[in-house]
């Protein structure tokens, strides 16, 4: 008798600890990530992802020149992100979660190019790339059932980004003119056109999906509140969509080679860009009756048409929050 009566304890002890985990939860969380699975970034405006530094000495025949270059990579996966999940556990085992989340990378770098003529720098190009991203995460999640107030616990999903952009800054000082020869300004004879210019692209991503998965740690601080701690890795791959120009402000100088005087100066503005210079819409396979720069038939006052490029998020990281039951 006694051993029937400690039996029917002991199955409404775990009947109440199963009932107790069964249910509704809230997860506030944030947390820091760093990159992982570098990739080599695409190429900014025809010009590839490369860190190059052309060093030039002497003048005349006596002119010696020496090339440094090295490609860039990274993943815009370190940051920091925050969020709010959803949850509910069926059992002391399974359960499901729906995150919503906000993403802020750190700035890489995407393209460096730097002249040095004698000691004196004349040209310096630099752009900064950074990313902010919402998505939605759902995840299955897997329970270790323990007696103790640590419950660790896994989890596995995808992760659906449903808005945000890439940032590309791009700072130019260029006393040569190759930057103002290449973008089409036409100087007299015997003159250059020195830029100082900042300006400043956003790239709206194509829908895609991508994946997570975690390990963690709850501890049961209360009747209803637990706090957790957990390892995550995510991993996207985003194309983009389309291209906007938002900021294009700077100098143009006139400079005379012979003497190195400036003879007139002008401002660049945003709106004096063409239609074609200001928005881009990006294309996996581009063909002859697309509107691409450079081909026969090219409209500057129509948006420009461009080949798909894309970049990697991927970061391993430590979120950590509270667990509120409902």
């Amino acid at each position: 008798m006694k051993k029937l009566i400690s039996s029917v304890i002991l199955l409404a002890a775990v009947s109440g600890v199963f009932a107790q985990e069964k249910g509704f939860y809230i997860k506030p969380t944030g947390g820091y990530f760093i990159k992982v699975t570098p990739v080599e970034f695409p190429s900014i405006n025809g010009q590839l992802a490369r860190d190059k530094t052309t060093t030039i000495t002497g003048t005349g025949a006596n002119t010696s020149t020496t090339t440094s270059e090295t490609t860039l990579t990274g993943s815009f996966g370190q940051g920091f992100k925050a969020g709010l999940i959803g949850g509910y556990q069926f059992n002391r085992i399974i359960g499901l979660e729906l995150g919503v989340n906000y993403f802020n990378s750190a700035e890489q770098d995407m393209m460096k190019q730097t002249v040095i003529n004698n000691g004196k720098t004349v040209l310096n190009v630099h752009a900064i790339g950074k990313v902010r991203a919402f998505d939605l995460a759902p995840a299955v999640v897997f329970r270790i059932p323990t007696a103790g107030k640590f419950q660790p616990y896994s989890k596995i999903g995808v992760i659906v980004p449903f808005s945000g952009y890439l940032q590309i800054n791009t700072s130019v000082n260029d006393q040569t003119g190759q930057v103002a020869a290449s973008q089409g300004i036409v100087s007299p004879a015997g003159t250059r056109t020195n830029l100082v210019l900042e300006r400043e692209e956003r790239i709206n991503p194509k829908a895609t999906i991508g994946f997570q998965s975690a390990l963690g740690l709850d501890y049961k601080a209360g009747n209803k509140i637990s706090l957790f701690a957990e390892v995550e890795y995510h991993n996207v791959s985003v194309g983009g969509k389309d291209k906007e120009l938002k900021k294009y402000d700077g100098t143009a100088t006139v400079v005379v080679n012979a003497t190195n005087t400036a003879v007139g100066s002008r401002q660049l503005t945003l709106e004096e860009q063409s239609a074609g210079d200001r928005n881009v819409n990006y294309h996996k396979t581009i063909n002859s009756s697309m509107n691409v720069k450079g081909s026969a038939g090219y409209d500057p006052d129509k948006p420009s048409d461009d080949l798909r490029s894309y970049i990697n998020i991927g970061g391993l990281g430590l979120n950590a929050g509270i667990k509120i039951s409902l």
